[in-house]
C-alpha cells in the first residue's frame, strides 16, 4: 500500500522589487533621450549607473534591449548582434507585448544568467511610449 500526502502548495507571491535590483549596474549610451529616461528611473531605484562606450574593454555581463513590436534600430541590431557573437547573454523585450510575460521573461533571464552589470538600450521613441513606463514600474515595485 502506497500513501500520498496531499500537500497544498501556495501561488509563488511576486516581489517585483527585486528584478532588476539584483543588478549591481546599468549601462547606458550617452546623450539619448532613452537613457535619460533609464537614469532617471535607476537613480529612483539605487543602481548605479556607467556611460557605455562601444569601443571600451570593460563589457557588461549582459545586453537587455528594450522595444516595441519588435521595431529595433539599424545600430541596436549591430549591437545585439555583437554580444551574440561573444556569447554574452541577451534578452529582448517587447513593452507592447504582455506585461506579465515581459516581467517573467526578465525574472527568468536575471536568474539564470546572474549578470550584475548590464547594457540597457531602446529606441528614442521608447520614451512616448506609455508602455515604457508600465513597464518599469511593474518592476519597480
Amino acid at each position: 500500500m502506497v500513501l500520498l500526502k496531499q500537500v497544498y502548495l501556495h501561488p509563488r507571491k511576486h516581489n517585483y522589487n527585486t528584478y532588476l535590483m539584483k543588478v549591481n549596474s546599468i549601462y547606458l549610451e550617452t546623450n539619448s533621450t532613452f537613457s535619460k529616461y533609464v537614469t532617471d528611473w535607476a537613480n529612483a531605484a539605487g543602481i548605479s549607473l556607467v556611460d557605455y562606450d562601444h569601443k571600451s574593454e570593460e563589457i557588461p555581463e549582459g545586453l537587455l534591449l528594450i522595444n516595441a513590436n519588435q521595431d529595433i534600430e539599424k545600430d541596436h541590431v549591430e549591437i545585439y548582434a555583437s554580444f551574440d557573437k561573444k556569447h554574452i547573454p541577451t534578452q529582448k523585450i517587447d513593452v507592447n507585448g504582455t506585461l506579465q510575460v515581459a516581467v517573467s521573461n526578465l525574472e527568468i533571464w536575471l536568474n539564470n544568467f546572474k549578470c550584475k552589470n548590464i547594457l540597457i538600450i531602446g529606441s528614442e521613441a521608447l520614451v512616448k511610449n506609455d508602455n515604457l513606463n508600465r513597464f518599469f514600474n511593474r518592476i519597480s515595485k
